[in-house]
């Protein structure tokens, strides 16, 4: 006889488990039963207002449908792309929420401590962006479709609602920061660093822009592209901004891939550019002349100052002799000297 409200209760407990996975189409009753979506891919919905159907029993009842989410990394972007059905009242009764870190056992109190959560209105169609807070590999992160389930049968106007979504490709965060300055030349180089949302190098290849702005109007626009987390901007200012305070601004807009991102403002002083150093002296090769008219300057010159020498030791008419053959030797040298200028010239 103990026996006999154990099996009532199974009986009835397994009769309204299937008349609830009747009424409850896509995602799942709770976590473990999720569908993991793929970016891009649409999927369709459909919760009601059925007291009955309730798997949040809390707060009136609510029916709660899990769709869980790939991996995503911290702050990257999602946007979801979802419209739904109104009431026969008109208003909107599915809510959207996105949340991390739950389970088949912590959902409901998760659920109990959620803040606003996202609403159709107008069309009933909308373009939801979502942060997301904490890395996840993919297993936690779940969006949940909501809808208000209190009304019992013949206590009111029991109704189904259908609900469809597409969810974009994650854009990833991106942290840009313009090296500190406060005074560069007009055609100086601005640099940058670019890291991802967990401090490491962005990407190779991805192209960002500067913009200067400066009194009276002027702007200029420049780009540059990553390399090691780095990014160089080459400036072309020009004369007008010369001894002028500028903003510089740099930045990239979003895409498919990554989010916009926009550095503070930097103010600083553009100067004149540096003059342009001298150009390198460069020795004419020597032609065959030149070398000849060199050779005989340097032959008559060790011959001229050999004789030179002996003309101080000698004595008598070899000292003559010797000072003769020295002033003819200074001469020739002379005559050697012009000849090779001019060879050389």
């Amino acid at each position: 006889m103990k026996k006999i409200p154990v099996v009532v209760v199974l009986l009835v407990s397994l009769v309204a488990t299937s008349s609830a996975q009747a009424n409850f189409q896509g995602g799942g009753k709770k976590p473990s039963e999720a569908a993991t979506i793929g970016w891009g891919q649409h999927y369709v919905g459909e919760l009601d207002n059925h007291k009955e159907n309730a798997n949040y029993l809390s707060a009136g009842g609510y029916e709660v449908s899990f769709w869980r989410v790939p991996a995503v990394s911290t702050r990257d972007q999602l946007v979801v792309n979802w419209q739904s059905v109104p009431t026969k009242s008109g208003s909107f009764p599915v809510y959207m929420y996105f949340v991390q870190g739950v389970n088949d056992s912590n959902w409901g109190e998760l659920f109990e401590r959620r803040e606003r959560g996202f609403e159709l209105s107008g069309s009933g169609t909308a373009a939801s962006s979502v942060t997301v807070q904490d890395s996840d590999a993919g297993g936690s992160s779940y969006l949940e479709f909501v809808s208000r389930a209190s009304t019992g049968v013949g206590e009111g106007t029991q109704e189904t609602f259908q609900y469809n979504f597409t969810v974009e490709q994650p854009r990833h965060y991106l942290s840009m920061t313009l090296a500190p300055f406060t005074e560069v030349p007009a055609n100086g180089i601005v640099s940058a660093s670019v890291t991802k949302s967990d401090g490491s190098p962005a990407p190779d290849g991805l192209t960002f822009g500067l913009t200067v702005r400066w009194t009276g109007g002027g702007t200029a626009t420049y780009t540059g592209t990553s390399a090691g987390g780095n990014v160089a901007f080459q400036l072309a200012l020009p004369e007008s901004v010369y001894k002028k305070s500028a903003s510089f601004i740099g930045g990239r807009g979003a895409d498919g891939e990554y989010q916009a991102v926009e550095t503070p403002v930097t103010r600083a002083k553009v100067s004149e550019p540096p003059p342009p150093p001298a150009p390198p002296v460069v020795k004419k090769p020597l032609h065959k002349a030149c070398k000849k008219a060199k050779s005989r300057v340097r032959v008559i010159g060790r011959l001229y100052h050999r004789t030179a020498a002996h003309w101080q030791e000698a004595r008598g008419i070899e000292r003559v002799k010797l000072h003769r053959r020295a002033r003819t030797l200074h001469a020739k040298l002379r005559r050697a000297k012009a000849r090779a200028k001019v060879a050389c010239a």
